[in-house]
């Protein structure tokens, strides 16, 4: 199952960035849960979040992150 992660501000978790969106298929929560400790690409109050899939986010999310060999990589959908 594919879900997203994508950068959002934190109380408001129900909206989120198209621009900074991802697709995972495994390990999405350890993926955030690392982006987040290591305050990627995050501004002030931001944080990444991991959602469920929708059929809609096909449509804005053009990359999907994985981890190999404990390396962070994406490549396009």
């Amino acid at each position: 199952m594919k879900n997203l992660i994508a950068k959002t501000k934190e109380g408001t978790e129900f909206f989120h960035s198209k621009t900074d969106a991802f697709f995972a298929t495994s390990n999405a929560q350890k993926i955030a849960d690392t982006l987040n400790g290591n305050c990627y690409k995050l501004g002030e109050g931001e944080k990444w979040h991991v959602y469920d899939y929708d059929y809609s986010q096909d449509a804005y999310v053009t990359f999907k992150i994985y981890i190999s060999k404990g390396v962070f990589k994406a490549k396009a959908v």
